[in-house]
Order: C-alpha cells, then structure tokens, then sequence
C-alpha cells in the first residue's frame, strides 16, 4: 500500500532530497545545447516522458556532468508515480537506461517497493537479495526490504519473515554505527536516526513476533518507544504482549495445587498484572486521538478499568491520574 511506503519511507526520500538540492544549486559548466537537452528533461509532461527524454540525454551526452542530477531526478519522478504495475515498468526501464552503480542503488527501493505493491514479493526479495549481494550497505534499500517483509507479514505471509531480519539488523547497526552514506546529509541523517530507525525496530518487532520471539520482540518495541515516545502503536503493542504474559501466568496460577508454590506464583502474576496496569494506562494515554487506534484504545479502557478495580479494592480512584500521567509525559 501506499499508505505504508509514505508512512515508513517518506524520511528516507527526506535524508537524499536535501543532497538533491545541493547538486542543483551547484550547477556544472555545459555547453548550451546540453543544458536544453537537460532543461527539456524537466519540461516532460509526465513520468514516461521525462525517462524518454533522459534516454536521449544519456545516449548522446554519456558522460555529461548533469547525469546524476538526470539520473536523480528521473528516479525521483519515478517513485511519484501511484500506479504499482506502471512504477515498475518504469523503473525497469530507468534501470536499462542507468548503469552506473549509484544510478542502480538510486532506483532499486522504487523498484522492490512497487513490486511488492504490485503483489509480486517474491520478485520483490528476488531482485532485492541479489542486489544485497553486490552491495551490502544499501541502507535505501535495506529500509525497503525490511518495510516489505513487514507488509507481507501482516497479511499472514511469513515468508520472508528470516530475510526481514537480516536486513533489520543490518539496517540497524549501519545508522547506530553512524555510517552515513555518501549522498545523505548532516539533515538527512538526522531524519535517519529520529524516524527511520525506530520504523525499522517497530517493523522487528513485528517480524520477531511473527516468528513466534515474543522476548526480542518486546524489546524491539519498547526500543522503537524510546526513540519515538510520541508513537502510540509501540505502546499498544507492549501492553498486549505484557498483557499475554499475565494471562499465561494466571492460567499457570489457576491449576496449580494449594501451597507455598501457589501463592509465590500468585505474587509473580499479581506483580505482571501491575505491569499490564501500567502499560495499558500508558498505551490508552499516547493513543489518545489517534483514529487508527480508537477500537484497540476503547478494548484497552475496559481491560483496565477491570484489572484495575481487581487490584484496588474495586475502585477506579486514582486510574485516570495514572493515565493523565502518562499524557502529560508526552512530547
């Protein structure tokens, strides 16, 4: 969808656009016909267009020092376009056109990311994977590839749950190991660390859960919060598994025989559901407003008005300051 690529992706074309500006700005010394070749790659009416017109420009001035604005801009036109099936036809046309290494990693995350719209993940990892290969440290299209796993793991498709991961992690250390690519900026980077990184250790928490690793998956998630307090979803995602984990303690509770035993695991799952108490004021708190979420946030006020009254003498007195806590906390 292309709800997700906005929401997980759009700091990613955000961390290059500023390098994009800069190469503009410092305009190389051409000859006049070469500027109105390139000039006319801008006044193409569309997309398909202007790969024409670059096809052209590319063809007669191979080694022009505008290529890589040519070659920027055209990707850039590229990933703008809605329709999946036409952004890879497009693409792949771009990709028969610009060969230079830059220009291949420049269009490969509009390439997997409008496979996977298309409905073509299989493709999608085919392409991506072998391009991982060659280049290890493509953080684009790593970001891409993580983001398409996610996708496909939420329609129950697991498969590349294992490469989601890989990517993931790999993803993860090159921005926590501060290894700015070449063409991101002080600013871009900036968009890398802030919105980026915790989208990618949400999107682990998601690939980790699927992959039945509820422990790094909570950690995941709560790493994602850390970064992104602002973020309700991590939020809403923590208080249920902390919730699961009570359940089962309750459950193991429940059908244990009276004794010494019973009652220290009364105090373990009395002490998790404290935590569930927490986690779901705090998620409820963060939540609030968010359209998104209001069916979970309406389930979560009735689960805790219940744990909550169990644990304080069916009372709510003193719920909503928990709560209200929790909002003044936010950013």
């Amino acid at each position: 969808m292309r709800t997700r690529s906005i929401l997980f992706c759009a700091a990613v074309i955000a961390a290059v656009a500023t390098a994009s500006i800069a190469q503009r700005q410092a305009q190389p010394n051409v000859s006049a016909e070469e500027q109105k070749a390139a000039m006319a790659i801008a006044a193409a009416p569309d997309p398909a267009a202007k790969l024409k017109a670059a096809t052209d420009f590319i063809k007669k001035y191979p080694k022009s020092p505008l290529r890589p604005q040519v070659a920027r801009r055209v990707a850039n036109q590229i990933s703008s376009v809605k329709d999946a099936a036409q952004r890879v036809t497009l693409a792949q046309g771009y990709q028969d056109v610009f060969k230079e290494p830059s220009e291949q990693e420049e269009i490969m995350p509009v390439t997997i990311e409008a496979l996977s719209e298309a409905k073509r993940a299989d493709e999608a990892f085919s392409v991506g994977a072998a391009f991982v290969a060659k280049n290890p440290d493509s953080l684009a299209l790593l970001v891409q590839l993580v983001a398409t796993a996610s996708d496909e793991a939420k329609k129950s498709n697991g498969k590349f749950v294992p490469q989601g991961v890989q990517y993931g992690t790999h993803a993860i250390e090159i921005i926590e190991s501060n290894k700015k690519p070449a063409d991101v900026d002080d600013a871009g980077w900036t968009s890398y660390k802030t919105v980026v990184l915790p989208s990618l250790y949400q999107s682990m928490g998601l690939l980790n859960l699927v992959s039945g690793d509820r422990a790094k998956a909570r950690a995941n998630y709560t790493k994602a919060s850390e970064i992104a307090p602002s973020d309700p979803f991590n939020f809403v995602m923590i208080a249920g598994m902390v919730n699961d984990e009570y359940q089962t303690q309750a459950k193991h509770y429940q059908g244990m025989p009276a004794g010494p035993a019973r009652d220290a695991e009364l105090k373990k799952a009395q002490t998790l559901l404290d935590a569930v108490i927490d986690a779901y004021a705090h998620a409820i708190a963060v939540s609030e407003g968010n359209a998104t979420l209001q069916s979970v946030r309406q389930q979560y006020l009735q689960d805790l008005e219940a744990y909550y009254k169990y644990r304080h003498n069916n009372s709510t007195t003193g719920m909503q300051q928990l709560i209200d806590k929790y909002k003044t906390a936010k950013p």
